[in-house]
This record gives C-alpha cells, sequence and structure tokens, in this order.
C-alpha cells in the first residue's frame, strides 16, 4: 500500500470524525413542512437550514414527501433525509424556484458559465454532511428541462447537488434519481467523500452525468452504484485549481446502453490537471458504443500518475480512450497550450462481451507524445470479425472527441501513436471471431514493450 493512499485514509478519517459529536436537531415540520409532495416546502426546508446557522445541527426531513425548489446551505450540518422521506425538486423554470447564479471561483474557470441552477446547493460551506438513507429526485423529465440539443441548456437545468468552494463535504447512503442536468458537481472543493450512493438518471436526454469533480483536491468516492445516461463518474478541470489526489473504488457504473457518454472519465474539459489517481475495483458496463475509461488533455491539462487495477468491463464498445490533443481553449490570463499525459498504469484488468469492433487507442500529437503507459494482466476478449485489413486511423479534427470516432482502425486490439513508451505485461487479448487485422499496430512509438 503507497504512501499517497494511507495519506489519504488518514484525511477521510479524521473528515469523517466531524459528524461524531451530538448537534441539535431541527425538523423541518416544526418550520411548517407538510410534506404531501404537493405543497412547496422549500420556505420550511430553508428556515430549518437557516436555524443551523450560528451553532450547526441536522436537519431532519422523515416521513413525507417532501416538493422544493432551491435550498441553499449553510456550515456545520448534516442534511439527514430519513429513508422514509422523498425530496422532489419542483418541476418549474420560474427564477423563484431555481435562481441562475454564476458562481464565483479562486481562479478564472471555463465551468462557471455551466450549472447556474441547483436544487441543494452550498456556496462556501464546510463540514456538510447528506445523508439519511431517502431519497432526492430531481425530477427532471419536466418538458423545459428535455430540450438539451440547444447549445447552453446546462446553465438552465438544475442540478441535484451542487458544491462551490467548499470544505469537507460528504454524501453518503443516499439515493439521487431524475437530474435535470448533471446529477451532483463538486467546483473548486476539498476533501469530498461520496459513500455508497445510488445515482439512476433515467434515460432520458443527454447531459445528465452520474458525478462530475471540476478542480477538486482530496476526493473519495467509494462503494456507489451508478446508472448514468450520460458520463458516469467525470473529472473535468476548468481553471489551474485542477483535480489532484483522488481515489475511486469498488463503484458500479452502468451506462445504460445509451450511445452519448462514458462510463469513468477524466474530462473533456481539462485546462489544470489530473494528478495522483488510484482507482480499483470498478464494474464498467453498457457502455454502448464509448468507452469504459477516458483520459483526455484537450485543453492543456497536466496528467500524471494515474493507476487503475482490478476492474471488470462488461459490454462497452471499447475499454480505454487516451487522447492528447489541442482544442485550444483557455481562460483569461492564461495562454492557450499543449498539454501532457504521462505515467498511466493498467492492472488486472478484464473485459468482455464488447460491442464494437474498433480496438483501444492511445494517440498523442505529433511533437507531443504521450509518455510511458504500461498495460499489465489484461484478460480481454474483443470482438474481432473484420475481414479486410484496410482500415485507416483519423487524427483528431477538433470536434467533440470520442474513441467511436476513429472508426474501426486498422487493428483489432489497440492502436498507439505518439508515444514514448508503452508496455504490454502478461496480457491475453483475443478477438471471439477471427479478424484480418494485427491485434496492435504502433505508429510514432518510442520504445515498445512486449512480455
Amino acid at each position: 500500500m503507497n504512501k499517497l493512499y494511507i495519506l489519504f485514509i488518514l484525511l477521510f478519517a479524521i473528515h469523517n470524525s466531524y459528524s461524531q459529536h451530538t448537534e441539535p436537531v431541527y425538523n423541518v415540520f416544526d418550520f411548517g413542512a407538510i410534506g404531501d409532495g404537493l405543497t412547496n416546502d422549500q420556505p420550511a426546508i430553508q428556515k430549518a437550514v437557516d436555524a443551523c446557522r450560528e451553532s450547526g445541527g441536522t436537519i431532519l426531513l422523515s416521513n413525507g414527501t417532501f416538493l422544493t425548489g432551491q435550498v441553499k446551505l449553510v456550515s456545520n450540518i448534516t442534511l439527514f433525509i430519513d429513508s422514509s422521506a422523498i425530496v422532489l425538486g419542483i418541476q418549474s423554470d420560474r427564477e423563484t424556484d431555481y435562481p441562475h447564479h454564476l458562481i464565483e471561483t479562486i481562479y478564472p474557470n471555463r465551468m462557471k458559465d455551466d450549472c447556474q441552477r441547483r436544487l441543494i446547493y452550498g456556496d462556501r460551506v464546510q463540514n456538510v454532511t447528506i445523508t439519511g438513507g431517502g431519497t432526492i429526485n430531481g425530477q427532471g423529465d419536466f418538458e423545459p428541462w428535455m430540450h438539451v440539443k440547444e447549445l447552453g441548456t446546462e446553465k438552465d437545468r438544475p442540478s441535484i447537488l451542487a458544491f462551490v468552494g467548499s470544505e469537507n463535504i460528504t454524501v453518503s447512503n443516499i439515493t439521487l434519481l431524475k437530474p435535470a442536468c448533471w446529477t451532483q458537481v463538486y467546483i473548486e472543493s476539498d476533501n469530498i467523500t461520496i459513500r455508497g450512493i445510488t445515482v439512476h438518471t433515467g434515460n432520458l436526454t443527454p447531459n445528465r452525468d452520474g458525478i462530475d469533480i471540476v478542480d477538486c483536491h482530496n476526493v473519495l468516492i467509494e462503494d456507489c452504484l451508478i446508472h448514468s445516461e450520460d458520463d458516469g463518474i467525470c473529472f473535468k478541470s476548468g481553471s489551474e485549481y485542477g483535480c489532484k489526489n483522488v481515489i475511486v473504488r469498488r463503484c458500479v457504473i452502468d451506462k445504460l446502453n445509451v450511445p452519448a457518454g462514458n462510463c469513468f472519465k477524466l474530462g473533456t474539459d481539462g485546462l489544470g490537471s489530473f494528478l495522483n489517481f488510484e482507482v480499483s475495483e470498478l464494474t464498467l458496463k453498457n457502455a454502448l458504443q464509448n468507452s469504459a475509461i477516458v483520459i483526455e488533455s484537450m485543453d492543456g491539462a497536466l496528467i500524471d500518475n494515474l493507476n487503475f487495477s482490478n476492474c471488470e468491463i462488461l459490454n462497452c464498445g471499447q475499454a480505454f480512450f487516451i487522447l492528447l490533443a489541442n482544442r485550444k481553449r483557455t481562460v483569461p490570463g492564461r495562454k492557450t497550450r499543449i498539454g501532457t499525459i504521462s505515467n498511466i498504469s493498467f492492472k488486472n484488468i478484464r473485459g468482455e462481451n464488447f460491442t464494437q469492433q474498433y480496438p483501444s487507442i492511445i494517440t498523442g500529437i505529433k511533437g507531443h507524445n504521450i509518455q510511458n503507459v504500461t498495460f499489465e494482466n489484461l484478460e480481454f476478449k474483443l470482438q474481432g470479425g473484420i475481414t479486410k485489413n484496410n482500415q485507416t486511423v483519423m487524427e483528431y479534427d477538433g470536434k467533440y472527441p470520442e474513441g467511436s470516432k476513429f472508426g474501426n482502425t486498422n487493428a483489432w486490439g489497440f492502436y498507439v501513436r505518439h508515444t514514448d513508451q508503452v508496455s504490454f505485461i502478461n496480457c491475453n487479448i483475443s478477438p471471439e471471431k477471427p479478424d484480418a487485422r494485427e491485434w496492435l499496430i504502433t505508429d510514432n512509438v518510442g520504445e515498445l514493450i512486449i512480455k
């Protein structure tokens, strides 16, 4: 067990100790809540939250269905949604229910224009826990929130949970259903624990990710079940703050067999960095045409020291898609740049029942190579079945990147381009159907190691 991993565990143990002391309990019924699922209980819930402003406490929702618009949290509280309670996001486009609010961030952040509406919102709060075994249903199938093909709609559709500039946040033992946009988003926040939650976005329309972590440090995600119409767990960077020191383990990510999104993703927005990730024991499934694991540096992100281990891939189009490219996006005060991807390790990964015939793709830019990618103990049964070895391989074209857009390529297993070193150690990779292509094609690869 490496030292970084041990440090993470100690940090999260200290963080979780905050919730062990006795706190006053504020029952929302005492503040006028009705809990019939028809009456707007937002004023009562907000009054209960505000009662904790000075000394902290627990806000209790139980034995009812609570209809509400945006609730703004304060520090040092537990929002306890009991297993007998359901919180319903009101289906309304009124500013009084979901006010637009442009967030403030430490650094210029490209994500500021997105996610301007929220159901439960923490802005620069500390020591907040959301738990209890209950359910929050965003009711995202509201007709005005279903037209996501129009540009800019993310800012107009409320997420279920949103935290900005916050610290010591725990979300555990809760079910989140039918978000109107990203289910939950954490922006420039530190010490985030997401544990034992269930997410089901429903099969509605795109942009309904399961978990979005944007420029956060010290993140633990474990024992979660994510059914997501779009990206399951997605790390983004819209500023120089970046994402670093991350553990994700023992989660199931189900992409619901829809053509949008991927299971586990870093990017597509990537301006700052993605550093020091330990990802293990994931089940990644049902990414119908896209990828189980995606790593992208499109906007200058520095990506280093990512370790994936002991994962299972089922019924996905592609196992891995790693792309270093230059989309020429930036923020005020920073010149555009080409990022880096280095020291990526995949160990003990099993995959079967792939739905497409294209390989995993690792590709940098000529003159800007990806550095040191290792695959060890892979056990893959790929689809195969292409009878002619006449496929071509596109260079990145500047459009929204997905591995599926590169086509079948001239390899059935792996296509690697513009990479300094790639290693395949003790890998068992075979096609289910005979295939005329090579299992591995390399182009501008400095050192290829196969053992």
